[in-house]
C-alpha cells in the first residue's frame, strides 16, 4: 500500500502542475474546447485515484471541481476569471494536502466547504483565501514537471538510473584504457577495428542510458503561465507569455539547478522591466506587455532566452545606486565600459527597485542567479535596449555527468579542466603574448588584451617543472565568468578527452578549488579544477576590475573595441574587419569565378554573387574568401592571407569620405585600415538572397512584359517578385506594383503602392503614376522616395 501511496503522490503532483498551466492557458482562450476537455480529464483522473485509495477529502475537492467543469463543457455555465481562481484554489489545496502526505503525517481534518462554495459563488481570489476553514502546512512547493498531455512515460527508481550510469561510466573508462594501450602498442588493424566497434557500442549505450536522465525543459516551463498570472494580478500588470522550445531535453540535475534562476529572472522582468499599462500607453506601447521564453540547443549547451518589451535597464540609475551603495569606487566605475556598467546588476546587495515589495527590491537576487548558473559551468549574458526591453540569455551545459576536459600537468601532478571554460592555448614564446609585473601582480597581454596572470602551481602550492620553465610556459586563457577572463600558466597540456565526473569528498570540495573527481585512461584518480574557484583563490576579481592602462611607465591604449580579423589583400595591403561579422574563411576554386558586368562574381548554390576585393579573376587553383554575414545578407571578400585575430582600440579615427574604409585603427603601433561593414552591406542593392528579400507583388496582366522586363528590374532593386492575387499564396507583400488601369480592383494592393501607366503623355491626368519605361523614376520609388496623395502609402 505504501508503494501505491507514493505513486499516487508523484502522479498527482505531475497532474496538478500540468492542470494549473492548462487552466491559465484556457482562461486566455475559453473557446478552446480541446483544452477544456483535457482539463476535465485531468480532474477526473485525480478524482478516480482518490476514490480508489479511499481519500475522501481529496475526492470531495476534485469532485467539486469536476462538476463545475462539466457545467462549462455542457454550456450551462460561462467561464470567468473568478471561476479559474476558484479552481486554482482547489488545486493549491490538493497540493498542500499532497505535501503533508509526503511527510508521512496524518491528513488534517476539514470540510473545505469554503473552497467548494467559491466554485458556485464565483468569489474572487481574496475572498477564497479568507473563506478557508484552516491553514494546511505547506512546505516548499513540489518540483514542477512536464505535462502528460502527449507524452507516455514510465517511472524508474533513481537508484537504478544511477547504477546504470555508473556502469556506463566504467565502460567509458575501460574504453579509454584500451585506447591508451593501442597508442602505446600497435597490434595491427584487427585490434583497431574491434576497438572501433567497441567504441561505437559504448557510445550508443552511453547515449541511450543518458537519455533516461534527460527530461524535457517543459518541466520548468509548464508552471510559468500560473506564475505570470499570479504576478500580474498582484502587480496590476498585463503580460502576454510566450514559450518555445518546450521539447528541448536537459539532464534532470540541470533542470533542478536552473529552476530558481529562471524563476527569479521572470519575476524581475515582470516587476522591474514591464511597465504599468498607463505608463506603457504614455510611452506609445501597447497596454499589454509581452514576455518570451525560449530554449534551444547549441552544441553541448542549452541556451535559454528570456526577453521582454519593458523599460530595459537604466544604466545611469544603476551606476548611481552602485555609487550610493559603495559597491565600487567612483574612479573604478567611471573607468568601466558600458557593458561592464550594465553587469553591475549582478553586484550583491544592488537593486534598481525604488521600494521593497513582496516580489523584489532587496538586492539579493541577480548575484545569486549568476553564481548559481556559473556554479554548474554556465553563464549569463545581457542584451539591454533602454526603453524597449531586455534579453537575458542563460547558457548551461547539457549534463554534468560526462564532460569534455583538458588534462594539464603541474610538476608531477595532473589535473583536469572543463573545456567549455578554455578560450585559447598559447606558449609564452608567442609574439602575441607579453607578461609583465605590475606591483605585486602579473599581467598577460594577449594580442593587446590585458588579462590577470597567475601560475597554477602558485595557487595550488606546488613545485613546477623546472625543465619546462626553462624552455617555455603554456598559457591558457580562461573565461571563468561572464565578466572575468584571466591567463593561467601550466607546465604542459597533455590531452583532451571526455571524462566521467563524480562528486569529490566533502573535505576536498570545501576548499573551493575543485569541481569534482575523475578517472582518466591511465587509471590514476584526478581532480577537476574549478576555473572560478581558482580565480577567487588568487583574488583575480579585484585585479580584473582594476585600471591597467599603464604598465611600468608605458602607455597602453585602452582596448575594448572588440576583436577584428587582420588580413592582407592581393596588393599586400593589410586591413581589418570586425570578427563578429566573419562567418568563416574558405578556399574557393577559381573556376567558380567569372568577371561579368564590370565585377568579379562567384557562383554559390545556384546564385551569382559579387566578390569584393578583386578586379579580375586571379590565377591559381584556389582563392581565399572571407564569408561575411549580417544574419541574412552574405558577402564574399577575397583576401591574400589571414594574418591574425587582434583587439581593436577603443578609439578609431574615422575617414572623411565615405566608402569601403570606415576608419584607421592603431594596432601594435601600426596604422591599419578598418573596413566599414555598414557601407559594405548597404552597397548591396539586393539586400539579401532568396527569401530574405522583401516581397513585391506585381498586379495586372501576367504577360511577357511583366515577367521578362518588369520582374528582373524589381529583382535587381532588391525585391522578390510575386505574381498572381494575394489569395493564391497568402504571402504579405511589402510593396505592390499595379500595372494598367483598374488592375487593383480584383487584387487589393498591399503595403506601399506604385502605379505604372502605359502612355508617356497621360501623366498629366494621373501625376502620381509612372511611365512603365521610366527606369530612374521606378527605381527611385522602389528605393522608398516619394509619397503618394493618400499620405500614408507611397503610390505612383
Amino acid at each position: 500500500m505504501d508503494d501505491l501511496i507514493q505513486d499516487f503522490i508523484a502522479e498527482t503532483r505531475e497532474t496538478l502542475d500540468a492542470l494549473a498551466s492548462e487552466l491559465v492557458l484556457w482562461e486566455q482562450k475559453p473557446s478552446d474546447k480541446d483544452r477544456l476537455d483535457s482539463i476535465f480529464r485531468f480532474v477526473h483522473t485525480v478524482k478516480g485515484s482518490c476514490g480508489f485509495l479511499n481519500l475522501p477529502r481529496f475526492e470531495r475537492l476534485s469532485h467539486a471541481a469536476e462538476d463545475v467543469l462539466s457545467q462549462v463543457r455542457d454550456g450551462t455555465r460561462e467561464p470567468s476569471a473568478m471561476l479559474v481562481d476558484a479552481i486554482l484554489a482547489i488545486i493549491d489545496r490538493i497540493g498542500e494536502l499532497i505535501a503533508v502526505m509526503d511527510t508521512g503525517e496524518a491528513l488534517p481534518d476539514g470540510s473545505d466547504a469554503g473552497l467548494i462554495a467559491a466554485l458556485d459563488l464565483d468569489l474572487c481570489a481574496a475572498e477564497i483565501a479568507r473563506d478557508t476553514e484552516q491553514t494546511v502546512h505547506n512546505p516548499d512547493k513540489p518540483a514542477p514537471v512536464s505535462s502528460g498531455l502527449a507524452v507516455r512515460s514510465i517511472r524508474v527508481p533513481l537508484e537504478l538510473i544511477d547504477h546504470l550510469m555508473n556502469g556506463v561510466s566504467d565502460m567509458v573508462l575501460a574504453r579509454n584504457e584500451v585506447a591508451r594501450c593501442l597508442r602505446d602498442h600497435n597490434d595491427g588493424p584487427v585490434l583497431e577495428s574491434a576497438f572501433d566497434r567497441l567504441s561505437a557500442c559504448i557510445a550508443d549505450m552511453r547515449d541511450a542510458i543518458g537519455q533516461t536522465r534527460m527530461q524535457r525543459i517543459e518541466r520548468i516551463f509548464s508552471p510559468l503561465p500560473r506564475l505570470v498570472r499570479d504576478l500580474c494580478a498582484e502587480l496590476g500588470k498585463q503580460v502576454d507569455l510566450k514559450t518555445s522550445g518546450n521539447d528541448v531535453e536537459l539532464d534532470r540535475e540541470m533542470i533542478e539547478m536552473i529552476r530558481d534562476p529562471l524563476t527569479h529572472i521572470i519575476r524581475n522582468a515582470i516587476d522591474h522591466g514591464i511597465e504599468q499599462p498607463s505608463a506603457r500607453l504614455a510611452a506609445g506601447k501597447r497596454a499589454e506587455g509581452w514576455l518570451a521564453i525560449s530554449a534551444r540547443q547549441s552544441g553541448n549547451q542549452i541556451l535559454i532566452e528570456i526577453a521582454d518589451d519593458g523599460r530595459g535597464i537604466d544604466v545611469d540609475k544603476l551606476v548611481a545606486r552602485a555609487l550610493a551603495g559603495n559597491v565600487r569606487g567612483a574612479a573604478e566605475i567611471n573607468g568601466l565600459s558600458e557593458r561592464a556598467k550594465l553587469e553591475l546588476i549582478f553586484a550583491p546587495g544592488l537593486s534598481t527597485a525604488d521600494k521593497v515589495t513582496a516580489v523584489s527590491g532587496r538586492g539579493v537576487g541577480m548575484d545569486v542567479v549568476r553564481s548559481n548558473v556559473e556554479r554548474i559551468g554556465g553563464s549569463i549574458d545581457l542584451e539591454n535596449m533602454p526603453g524597449k526591453g531586455l534579453k537575458v540569455t542563460m547558457r548551461v551545459p547539457l549534463t554534468l555527468t560526462i564532460i569534455p576536459c583538458l588534462t594539464v600537468r603541474v610538476g608531477n601532478q595532473e589535473f583536469a579542466m572543463p573545456r567549455s571554460s578554455i578560450c585559447e592555448i598559447l606558449f609564452d614564446t608567442n609574439d602575441q603574448v607579453r607578461i609583465q609585473q605590475v606591483g605585486g601582480s602579473y599581467l598577460a597581454y594577449v594580442r593587446g588584451e590585458c588579462l590577470p596572470f597567475v601560475a597554477l602551481q602558485d595557487i595550488l602550492g606546488l613545485e613546477g617543472d623546472a625543465a619546462a620553465q626553462v624552455r617555455y610556459r603554456t598559457i591558457i586563457t580562461i573565461n571563468a565568468a561572464s565578466d572575468l577572463r584571466y591567463a593561467l600558466a601550466v607546465d604542459a597540456v597533455i590531452d583532451h578527452e571526455e571524462l566521467v565526473v563524480r562528486p569529490g569528498a566533502p573535505v576536498i570540495m570545501a576548499d573551493g578549488l575543485y569541481a569534482g573527481t575523475t578517472l582518466p585512461d591511465n587509471g590514476r584518480p584526478m581532480l577537476l579544477l574549478d576555473p572560478l574557484g581558482l580565480a577567487n583563490r588568487a583574488q583575480l576579481n579585484e585585479l580584473a576590475g582594476a585600471d591597467r592602462t599603464a604598465v611600468q611607465g608605458e602607455e597602453v591604449s585602452p582596448v575594448d573595441g572588440g576583436s577584428a580579423l587582420l588580413f592582407s589583400e592581393s596588393e599586400g595591403v593589410m586591413r581589418l574587419v570586425p570578427l563578429a561579422v566573419v562567418e568563416r574563411v574558405e578556399d574557393v576554386p577559381v573556376e567558380r569565378l567569372v568577371r561579368a558586368a564590370g565585377q568579379v562574381r562567384l557562383s554559390v548554390n545556384g546564385e551569382s554573387r559579387p566578390v569584393h576585393g578583386l578586379d579580375h579573376v586571379p590565377e591559381g587553383p584556389l582563392v581565399k574568401m572571407l564569408h561575411i554575414s549580417d544574419g541574412t545578407t552574405h558577402i564574399h571578400y577575397a583576401v591574400h592571407d589571414v594574418i591574425d585575430i587582434v583587439r581593436l582600440p577603443a578609439q578609431i579615427d574615422p575617414v572623411s569620405n565615405g566608402g569601403l574604409i570606415g576608419g584607421i585603427a592603431l594596432v601594435g603601433g601600426v596604422q591599419i585600415e578598418l573596413i566599414d561593414v555598414h557601407w559594405l552591406f548597404s552597397s548591396l542593392r539586393s539586400g539579401g538572397h532568396g527569401h530574405a528579400r522583401p516581397a513585391c507583388r506585381l498586379i495586372g496582366d501576367d504577360d511577357p512584359w511583366t515577367r521578362n522586363i518588369l520582374a528582373p528590374l524589381v529583382l535587381a532593386a532588391g525585391y522578390r517578385p510575386l505574381f498572381g492575387p494575394a489569395a493564391a499564396d497568402g504571402e504579405e507583400a511589402a510593396i505592390s506594383i499595379v500595372v494598367g488601369e483598374g488592375a487593383d480592383v480584383v487584387d487589393r494592393p498591399q503595403g506601399r503602392v506604385i502605379r505604372l501607366r502605359d502612355s508617356l503623355a497621360s501623366g498629366q491626368h494621373d501625376p502620381d503614376s509612372i511611365y512603365r519605361y521610366d527606369r530612374a523614376a521606378l527605381l527611385d520609388r522602389l528605393a522608398g522616395n516619394g509619397v503618394g496623395n493618400d499620405g500614408e502609402r507611397q503610390s505612383a
